[in-house]
């Protein structure tokens, strides 16, 4: 059973890299600081942004005092997104990141084993 939804949309041109400590988690910017070019640092952050805000959108009314750095965002060995964050071990958390030129959107989705 579906839990929560949630989406978001990013802008890449306007998301300001001085935020760069408030919104990733330590290896998030380990791998955002080994990217060569600044276009793909702001794919990157503006997609990790995108998915953050979706998955609070997603937990909705569930209160989680849980910042952006809570949210770990790694990719498996085939480059999907995925969710690591303690506060939310109990929760199955399906996340999808995607950009293009312009923008980055994300999607993400809580399940429960409640029929």
């Amino acid at each position: 059973m579906i839990k929560g939804i949630g989406t978001d949309i990013v802008e890449i041109a306007r998301i300001d890299h001085k935020l760069v400590d408030r919104i990733l988690s330590v290896p998030e910017i380990e791998k955002y600081s080994n990217f060569k070019s600044e276009s793909r640092k702001s794919e990157f952050l503006a997609g990790r942004f995108a998915v953050k805000e979706a998955i609070y959108k997603a937990l909705g009314h569930l209160d989680f005092s849980l910042s952006m750095t809570d949210l770990i965002i790694l990719n498996d060995q085939y480059g999907c997104p995925y969710l690591l964050c303690d506060k939310l071990k109990n929760e199955r958390i399906k996340i999808s990141i995607s950009h293009e030129r312009l923008f980055a959107i994300a999607f993400c989705v809580i399940e429960n084993d409640d029929l």
